[in-house]
């Protein structure tokens, strides 16, 4: 499987375990963020969540200020 740029930078993240509840982590339907983390991009500061399901994402409200920064 190729590595993208952006799976690159999200490697580099310090990734924090966040607690759940247990019925959140009994829900197999739905992915819940299991760990948080910021990816630093020049100035900004980018909320990170990795999923459940080993997806990883980024916080929107940021992207958008990313977005209107360039």
């Amino acid at each position: 499987m190729t590595k993208t740029p952006m799976d690159t930078m999200l490697n580099m993240v310090e990734w924090e375990e966040i607690c759940q509840p247990e019925d959140v982590m009994n829900n197999d339907e739905i992915p819940w963020a299991t760990h948080s983390g910021v990816l630093r991009v020049g100035d900004l500061e980018l909320r990170c969540y990795q999923l459940s399901d080993g997806r990883r994402i980024l916080n929107a409200e940021d992207v958008e200020a990313f977005f209107s920064c360039i």
